[in-house]
């Protein structure tokens, strides 16, 4: 069994309607969109370096939220290091050069996926936390 198949089965287990889609360099693409409240979603993406017994991966949550003033990125940028040091465990909170402010986790897993499932549940929460937290502290910030 290759991790592809497992993540298969175990997202069909989990009632989840995602399949994977092959994308550059030999990898595979995950893709949905997780409800932050009513009106807002956040996409989110698995990267599978390669379908094999063992493999690298990445989970991201994209469009937490966006920074639509550069005066206030010096503190933005401090506060995400602290939730990354405090809130945010394995995952690591990021801000892009177009503003946006994402979560990212990379690891590596085996067709063993029950762990890559739960960080990927995890991180639902995380950043559902983070937005909220973000927002907070910066009321000016985007959201979608």
């Amino acid at each position: 069994m290759t991790i592809l198949a497992a993540l298969d089965q175990k997202f069909q287990e989990k009632g989840m309607p995602l399949k994977s889609h092959p994308i550059q360099n030999g990898q595979y693409l995950y893709q949905g969109k997780f409800n932050l409240d009513k009106e807002h979603s956040l996409p989110f993406g698995v990267v599978i370096a390669k379908d094999e017994a063992e493999s690298d991966f990445q989970i991201s949550y994209r469009k937490l939220a966006y920074l639509n003033n550069y005066a206030d990125k010096v503190n933005l940028l401090e506060l995400i290091n602290e939730l990354n040091q405090t809130k945010t465990f394995y995952y690591t909170l990021c801000l892009a050069g177009d503003g946006e402010i994402f979560l990212r986790l990379l690891g590596r897993s085996t067709t063993d996926v029950k762990p890559l499932y739960e960080m990927l549940v995890i991180g639902s929460n995380i950043a559902k936390v983070m937005t909220a937290e973000l927002k907070s502290k910066f009321p000016s910030l985007g959201i979608e």
